[in-house]
């Protein structure tokens, strides 16, 4: 017969071949590695369905129910605004979305890290036309790296504080990680800035390519009220990077058209600002100075969306001198006009438009259809345009913000915090419509399908085997040896499972290996605390990873090859630092 721990890493064997190879969908090879559990009696039938249930399934869908949120609130737009001159570039989307995460997950719990600036990160890589897999997979490694600071960074930090007082001393306190934590932290952040530059430019999930390409669109931008008094021609033109820039054709003040204005005039409070550029570097734009489209002034526009649309021969806009108009009784605002190899040097209001005149409208989506078939437009692909600025809503980010400080404090557990924060937000009509559109189901399947089978591994004897091993090595070799190997062993066995239940398994086995080789207890706490929280080598071993592999369009491949350094990092810097501040 084959013992059980043959038979659970046979799986998972099996398992990270087909995720590595993506020949199959991620999904069904965790739904394939869970059947075979089950007939294999791994896992017994009447729990294969239990990971459905469980806390981490049901934390990574309210985050990303409260992620969406917050990302239509327009908040994190607000608030990092005073950032915006260094996001213009991969090197500075990289380092401040790194290192914000890095320090929110110090203080929270490093998936809220990472939700709390995915929408952000996201909204600054397609205005700056950089590709999210450079940004993503740093932001959510730093989220790891984070929670090793302090007590409340993450999860495993709390149940070792416990354990620590179960071996006589008394619990870790909030900056006890510190010593170890903090140096790992800034020197792994910055490795991993270094390495993500290695991974192949995912582009899938920046910009979806047009059927043929266009021209730049012509834009009418209004000033609003408490607009930087810095802002002048010259700087709202070097909007972008390089060459792509805006260009600033005319400057309507109270009627009176200023054109081809010097580049040092300042642009005041109700101008209304004619520029030509790309639609991501005008997206830049209205973030960075907090501009407004000018034909954004009708409330049951606001909620509208954004196609782009190519004038056939049979439309009736052609010639028309009121196709501004025309389109309004449709239900849909002209943005910009984009003329392929002519300049336009007209108000849009004024601008009469001609067949291959490219243009950009604003309606309700679902008046989309019948627009096109109307006016005799021509669709181009869809590709995501986000030129409104969302109004500004605090009450998602405070929910968010909410329910994290309630899992810190203890006061609840961080899933149910995150669930009643979706409630409160459904029930103040901030979530509205298909409020599970959101959620990214084939992940939701993935997770829940594995939680059962990595509970079999940690209940075979494979485990057993392992436990046995690292408590055999101390006999006799010194502190670091005995200290590498836990954390080593840590680090390959959270991967498997999550990273709380690592600590409850790798904890007390750590501890008795440091008892009977006189290794002292707190040095065998903290490499299982260190290793448990580092699991850099696949997207499935951490609620972090997992947020941003669709979003980064990332492979499972990528993760191990910027996972892997990082993981030999922290184990040789790891080591010594736990030695010196613990051993």
């Amino acid at each position: 017969m084959v013992s059980d721990g043959v038979l659970v890493l046979m799986i998972f064997a099996a398992g990270l071949v087909g995720f590595a190879t993506e020949r199959v969908r991620h999904d069904l090879v965790a739904l394939l590695m869970l059947v075979a559990s089950v007939l294999l009696g791994l896992v017994p039938a009447r729990d294969a369905f239990a990971g459905f249930g469980d806390t981490a399934v049901i934390t990574v869908a309210a985050v990303m129910l409260l992620s969406a949120a917050v990302s239509r609130s327009g908040m994190l737009e607000w608030l990092l605004r005073p950032l915006q001159p260094v996001l213009g570039t991969v090197t500075g989307i990289g380092i401040v979305y790194a290192g914000l995460a890095g320090a929110a997950s110090a203080v929270m719990n490093n998936v809220g890290a990472v939700a709390l600036f995915l929408p952000a990160a996201l909204t600054s890589c397609r205005a700056a036309r950089v590709s999210p897999s450079r940004v993503l997979m740093p932001m959510a490694f730093a989220s790891l790296l984070g929670g090793l600071v302090t007590l409340i960074g993450t999860p495993p930090n709390i149940l070792l504080a416990r354990l620590r007082a179960d071996y006589g001393g008394k619990p870790f306190e909030m900056f006890d990680f510190a010593w170890v934590g903090l140096p790992l932290a800034v020197v792994g952040i910055a490795l991993t800035l270094l390495l993500v530059r290695l991974l192949p430019v995912r582009n899938e999930h920046t910009e979806e390519p047009l059927k043929f390409r266009v021209a730049d669109y012509l834009f009418e931008l209004r000033v609003p009220a408490g607009v930087s008094a810095d802002l002048t021609v010259d700087r709202l033109a070097a909007t972008g990077a390089g060459t792509d820039r805006l260009a600033v054709h005319a400057i309507d003040r109270g009627g009176l058209l200023v054109t081809v204005p010097r580049a040092s005039r300042r642009l005041l409070p109700g101008d209304i600002v004619q520029v030509e550029g790309r639609t991501p570097i005008v997206e830049q734009a209205l973030l960075r100075w907090g501009l407004q489209l000018a034909s954004e002034t009708e409330d049951d526009l606001l909620e509208a969306a954004f196609s782009e649309y190519v004038i056939t021969d049979a439309s009736p806009l052609i010639g028309a001198f009121d196709a501004t108009a025309m389109l309004g009784k449709q239900g849909a605002a002209l943005v910009a006009v984009s003329r392929r190899g002519k300049s336009i040097a007209e108000a849009l209001s004024a601008l009469t438009l001609e067949a291959g005149d490219v243009v950009l409208l604003q309606m309700a989506a679902d008046r989309i259809p019948a627009i096109a078939a109307n006016m005799a437009l021509l669709p181009l692909a869809e590709r995501p345009l986000n030129l409104r600025e969302a109004s500004r809503d605090v009450l998602p980010l405070l929910a968010l913000g909410a329910a994290i400080m309630a899992a810190a404090l203890g006061i609840a557990d961080l899933g149910l915090a995150l669930v009643l924060a979706v409630i409160a937000l459904v029930l103040t009509g901030r979530l509205k419509g298909d409020v599970y559109r959101d959620i990214d189901w084939p992940v939701i399947m993935l997770l829940a399908a594995l939680i059962p089978v990595a509970q079999a591994f940690g209940n075979s004897s494979a485990a057993a085997a392992l436990s046995g091993m690292i408590s055999s090595v101390g006999q006799g070799q010194a502190t670091w040896l005995l200290v590498g190997v836990a954390l080593a062993a840590t680090m390959a066995v959270t991967p498997f499972l999550n990273n709380a239940a690592t600590v409850l398994i790798m904890g007390p086995i750590a501890a008795q290996a440091g008892i009977a080789s006189g290794v002292p207890v707190d040095a065998m706490l903290m490499a299982v605390g260190v290793g448990a929280s580092c699991d850099f080598l696949t997207p499935i071993g951490h609620q972090s990873n997992v947020l941003v592999w669709g979003p980064g369009g990332y492979q499972f491949s990528d993760y191990a090859r910027i996972g892997a350094p990082i993981s030999v990092l922290v184990l040789l810097m790891g080591t010594p630092l736990i030695v010196w501040a613990w051993g």
